[in-house]
Order: structure tokens, then C-alpha cells, then sequence
């Protein structure tokens, strides 16, 4: 399985954090070109829970909680309902963590994926997908961080501004 992580510091006390974090129904405020979430199940928070996310005008996948530790991360296995990962992933999940430390808060987030497609599969991944990713990851985060710090729903011009002052 192959991993990619980055992270952002947040001016935020960790249990504020973990508050925003915890809460599954507010991806679309953060996550670039998410337009519409919807709980697919009773629970809404836990492992089990699960959502439905809408990218753009077309592309849905689910989101359902596999691990959930309380205070600490949330990891959502990315599917299609029974048909299993989106291609040319096997497998395929987002990590969310809030880490302490030096007296800091910050926000941890991970893509886990298995790809498909055998030696091809992997070809894509190093010439494009997983650079790809790396910066849709970034740019995750810091819209996240953006909201979290400003209560306010991030739109690409919040992003493209804050993405500007940290090339500087």
C-alpha cells in the first residue's frame, strides 16, 4: 500500500480541532470542487458511518469510517457503494489526524491507496497520479486548516491566496 502525508499547523486548541474534525457532514466547506454530502447511513459519526460526496457536477463516491479514534483520527475508505474503489486503485483511503506536539496542533492528513492495473498501474502512479494526489492532498489540508481558523466556508480565491503566502 502506498501513503502520501502532509500537514499544516493550526492555531486552534487540539479539542477544538478534534470538534471540526469530528464533524462528517462539512467536507464541501473545505475539500476544492466538493459540491453536495450526504449521509448514506443512520450514524453519523463512528465507524460504520458513512457519506456521499459529489465532486464537481458528476463524480460521487462514498465515504465510510473505518477506524475512528476518539480525539486523535478518523480513516474513510473511498468507494464506489459495492463496486469497491474508484480505478485503478484496489483499495483506496483518507487519513485524518490531529497530532500535538512542541506545543503545537496539527492537522495530519494521509491518502492510502493500492493500485490496480499491475506494472501499468504502477507506471501511472510514479510518472503521474501520485504527484497529482500529493497536491490535491495539500491543498486539503490547508483549505481545512483555513476553515477550521476562520469558520468560513473556503472558496479557490481563500485557497489560491493562502497557497501564495506560503511560496514566500
Amino acid at each position: 500500500m502506498q501513503t502520501i502525508t502532509t500537514e499544516q499547523k493550526v492555531s486552534l486548541e487540539k479539542d477544538r480541532v478534534w470538534e471540526l474534525l469530528s464533524d462528517l457532514s462539512k467536507p464541501d466547506y473545505y475539500v476544492p470542487g466538493l459540491t453536495h454530502v450526504e449521509f448514506t447511513t443512520d450514524a453519523h459519526c463512528g465507524v460504520g458511518a458513512s457519506r456521499r460526496v459529489r465532486q464537481g457536477k458528476s463524480l460521487l463516491l462514498d465515504e465510510t469510517v473505518e477506524d475512528w479514534q476518539d480525539g486523535e483520527s478518523i480513516s474513510l475508505r473511498l468507494h464506489r457503494g459495492e463496486k469497491g474503489a474508484m480505478p485503478p486503485f484496489k483499495r483506496h483511503y483518507f487519513d485524518y489526524r490531529v497530532q500535538s506536539r512542541d506545543g503545537n496542533v496539527y492537522l495530519v492528513n494521509s491518502m492510502r491507496y493500492e493500485m490496480g492495473l499491475g506494472f501499468l498501474g504502477g507506471l501511472l502512479d510514479k510518472l503521474l497520479l501520485r504527484k497529482f494526489m500529493l497536491a490535491q492532498l495539500e491543498d486539503v489540508t490547508l483549505a481545512q486548516k483555513l476553515y477550521y481558523e476562520s469558520g468560513e466556508r473556503v472558496t479557490p480565491d481563500m485557497l489560491k491566496t493562502a497557497k501564495q503566502h506560503l511560496d514566500r
